[in-house]
């Protein structure tokens, strides 16, 4: 399937949206990825594929890749995608991932690290669009207060939505068993879902297990090239 870019929109800090349209119709669930395809010269070790999470929601119908873009430290992938102009063409496969809130009546915490937040983005965006509520805490961790990703959308989806709570953790403000408990106590038996780079991601899953959070309550989200949030 053909993506064509439509536009790109600057977000927080070194964030960008590549907003693309599909050549074709096609669904997908908030939370879900996509494999993509983006064949360039001096390919470095990381090669032309990559896996992204579908940022947007099903009802806005355009695909968003939403992710870090530095001039010095960024893959040759993401500077082939950062120099793409609109009408250029990215190939991508059919959205796949269970990374997704099958059930909005259950409760939840959310656990994230920087960019990791976009299928939250991504299932919280549909959720107001359908008009549903959901009861969870999200625990979000960011280097800087002052480049926290889609925060305006966030609190603004908070606004509107008082079951949803967010709780900040900057620098090495961590987000810890403390802050878990705390989260967890607040809601009737949550479900734990982590996103971010991976080893921070690792590193929840490892904690769940000394917790005794077991696999029917947690998800886990790795977004590989990330080294922290």
């Amino acid at each position: 399937m053909q993506l064509k870019l439509k536009e790109v929109i600057p977000g927080e800090g070194d964030v960008k949206s590549f907003v693309f349209t599909p050549s074709e119709a096609f669904s997908w669930t908030p939370g879900q990825f996509i494999h993509y395809t983006l064949p360039h010269k001096d390919a470095d070790q990381r090669g032309d594929e990559r896996w992204f999470t579908i940022s947007s929601a099903p009802f806005e119908g355009d695909v968003w890749i939403t992710t870090r873009v530095n001039s010095e430290y960024s893959s040759s992938f993401k500077q082939k995608l950062s120099a793409m102009a609109p009408g250029e063409t990215i190939e991508g496969d059919l959205p796949e991932g269970d990374f997704t809130v099958d059930d909005p009546a259950r409760e939840y915490v959310f656990v994230v690290g920087g960019i990791g937040i976009t299928p939250f983005l991504a299932i919280l965006k549909q959720l107001a669009h359908d008009g549903k509520d959901i009861r969870a805490e999200l625990l979000y961790a960011n280097r800087d207060e002052n480049t926290i990703p889609f925060k305006a959308e966030l609190d603004a989806f908070a606004r509107q939505h008082p079951g949803f709570k967010i709780t900040h953790f900057i620098g090495n403000d961590l987000i810890d068993e403390t802050a878990l408990k705390a989260a967890g106590s607040k809601l009737n038996d949550p479900i734990y879902y982590v996103s971010g780079p991976e080893p921070m991601v690792e590193a929840f899953e490892a904690k769940f297990k000394e917790m005794g959070i077991d696999a029917a309550h947690s998800k886990f989200d790795y977004f590989p090239g990330y080294d922290s949030v």
